[in-house]
């Protein structure tokens, strides 16, 4: 995580920084034991290709939180997350590798947020979150 950015720092269109993310079963199992989500769908590829998929896929919740982690990168070790919304277009698989990008499109002086855009793509362009949107709230200087 980053140094302490604050308020008066943010500028209107500034990006976020991207982050790379590549959609392993190592991840997907990693990810079910910190939230106890043990569906077979994110670990078991027999299970997830018998439903009809051709490997095992990333819990919805997991792009929040990787949303989550790229809003904090950008916003330093004292900003905070104050809302997160995003909704999901297209499942990610084991196998697959995702980019999220984002900008800054307002800064709201009375409650110290900035205001973020991004986005979550998969490498061959399909888009798997379009439009999410975060507050995140930063210190003031002084």
């Amino acid at each position: 995580m980053s140094d302490v950015r604050h308020l008066d720092q943010v500028r209107i269109g500034e990006a976020l920084p991207e982050i790379a993310f590549d959609v392993t079963l190592t991840a997907l199992v990693t990810y079910a034991a910190a939230t106890w989500d043990f569906h077979r769908l994110h670990y078991d590829t027999a299970f997830a290709t018998a439903a009809g998929m051709r490997a095992p896929i990333m819990d919805g919740q997991m792009a929040g939180g990787l949303l989550a982690r790229q809003a904090m990168r950008w916003g330093g070790r004292d900003a905070f997350l104050r809302r997160l919304s995003y909704r999901l277009r297209t499942p990610c698989f084991v196998g697959e590798r995702i980019l999220l990008r984002g900008e800054v499109t307002a800064v709201d002086d009375a409650k110290a947020w900035a205001l973020c855009r991004m986005d979550i793509v998969k490498s061959d362009g399909a888009v798997v979150v379009q439009d999410a949107s975060a507050a995140v709230e930063l210190p003031r200087r002084g």
